[in-house]
């Protein structure tokens, strides 16, 4: 294992407690929680801060470059806690755009947090108007993502675009396998999921209908649109985020390093074989210590 703080391989120099590395496709960033003790009275000399830069490798995982956001000492040990997203993330920023397409957004906010952009079957939508008001910039480019049906990674210096419906019809890479005696939970939410989705917005207004046939009407409250196009396209987007968690599960096993989040699998379970097929990895949590992973997945939307 390596544990690269500002560079420096520390591993050998620490006595790591507790190192849990969380991965996920959308909404959050990833993190990094290590905890260890100090036995060669190095960590004072290093002086460590807010905005340091840690990295952890075991096998296949690469946490990528993490921004230290907290440092604590307990009883003797440190606790560092490392987010994918810089420290200036967090600062909330009122800001206004005219004419203005997505793809430039995301540019644009990568570039003021000093990170590398990209983006992956994205539609580079146009906005006459948008308004960002007292949020973080990526929260703020996640939510307007998510209402294009996109989604928001940040990993190792990099922001990262993609839309959820390509991605999820690109052929599974691999086959996740359940054995008989594997720790899962599989989970039907669908009493939860939506039939339609209705936005307005001043005069503007649009919805979409979801193929399932779902009684309940999805009428979310503050969404701004400045046409019925748009807000038609919101209408579609929000949908697809509320129903995508119709069916989910999550498996423990050994430590799986070869899984990371945003990517597909065929789920292979033999004693609860109608789960199987195609699934989306919305979340792994890599526990180094215990020697532990868990996927967390779901199945996929089809048809939006």
């Amino acid at each position: 294992m390596n544990i690269y703080y500002n560079g420096v391989d520390i591993y050998g120099d620490i006595s790591l407690n507790y190192c849990v590395h969380e991965m996920y496709a959308e909404k959050q960033a990833d993190g990094v929680v290590l905890r260890f003790n100090d036995p060669k009275g190095l960590w004072s000399e290093w002086s460590p801060a807010e905005g340091d830069e840690i990295q952890v490798k075991e096998g296949y995982a690469d946490s990528g470059i993490m921004y230290v956001h907290r440092m604590t000492p307990e009883n003797g040990f440190f606790t560092v806690r490392a987010l994918s997203m810089p420290l200036s993330a967090k600062t909330k920023n009122s800001n206004s755009w005219e004419g203005v397409r997505l793809l430039q957004l995301g540019e644009q906010i990568a570039e003021a947090h000093g990170l590398a952009f990209d983006s992956y079957g994205v539609t580079d939508q146009v906005y006459s108007y948008i308004a960002q008001d007292s949020e973080g910039d990526l929260a703020f480019l996640s939510r307007l993502a998510m209402l294009e049906g996109c989604q928001m990674i940040v990993y190792d210096g990099r922001l990262i675009l993609y839309d959820e419906a390509k991605l999820e019809a690109i052929p599974p890479t691999g086959e996740l396998e359940v054995g008989e005696n594997g720790i899962f939970a599989y989970f039907d939410n669908r009493a939860q999921c939506f039939g339609s989705c209705e936005v307005t917005s001043g005069g503007y207004s649009g919805s979409f209908d979801a193929p399932e046939g779902y009684n309940n009407v999805l009428r979310p409250d503050g969404i701004r649109a400045t046409s019925d196009g748009e807000a038609e396209r919101f209408a579609h987007g929000l949908l697809r985020n509320a129903n995508k968690y119709a069916h989910t599960g999550r498996f423990t096993k050994a430590l799986q390093t070869e899984f990371a989040a945003a990517s597909l699998f065929d789920l292979s379970t033999p004693k609860a074989s109608m789960w199987n097929g195609p699934v989306f990895v919305y979340k792994v949590r890599h526990d180094y210590v215990r020697n532990a992973s868990t996927i967390y997945f779901r199945k996929l939307l089809e048809d939006y």
